[in-house]
């Protein structure tokens, strides 16, 4: 990561303080009581000034059961918001967490997380749709084989993204490494 140049890094602790004000708000227009949005805030507010600690871990398992929860089951509006939501925050408290107070990134440096995010959340998406579309009684044979190819198709994605990067320096000669 490129730590060099760029935009202060207290800009990413702003972006995770809007990701948890959406969660808190994706909380409560979908039935969370007032605690366990006042909870989700404090929580959110750990998140931003310690992006090291448990806060983010809590935040995402608090959220998601609470929604998961709420009657409207796992393909509810609420779950679906919060997917790249919780993502969203994972990946900000990560980055921030392992940047130094007033670093400065170039915006280069969020070019391969934000690959990695964006092809994960392709992925999941892919697979809430399939799910569904799965009835709840006997699958019909052009579903089985629709669901087989999906996750063919994902395979050879996987396998075409890993193959198109560079080996990184340990990957590239293993028999340095002994």
């Amino acid at each position: 990561m490129i730590i060099d140049g760029g935009v202060p890094a207290s800009r990413l602790r702003t972006v995770t303080a809007l990701v948890c004000l959406a969660i808190g708000v994706d909380l409560a227009l979908h039935g969370a009581g007032t605690f366990t949005v006042a909870v989700a805030g404090l929580l959110s507010v750990a998140c931003v000034l310690v992006p090291a600690s448990p806060a983010p871990l809590l935040l995402i398992g608090l959220a998601a059961a609470v929604l998961t929860s709420s009657g409207t089951g796992a393909f509810g509006l609420g779950v679906l918001v919060l997917i790249p939501l919780v993502h969203l925050l994972h990946l900000c408290c990560a980055i921030t967490a392992v940047l130094p107070k007033g670093a400065r990134i170039a915006p280069a440096a969020f070019r391969s997380p934000l690959r990695r995010f964006a092809v994960t959340q392709l992925s999941v998406t892919m697979i809430v749709l399939i799910a569904m579309i799965v009835p709840a009684g006997r699958t019909p044979p052009i579903l089985e084989v629709a669901a087989l190819l999906s996750i063919a198709g994902m395979a050879l994605a996987v396998i075409v993204l890993d193959r198109s990067r560079p080996p990184s320096r340990d990957e590239s000669h293993p028999a340095e490494m002994a």
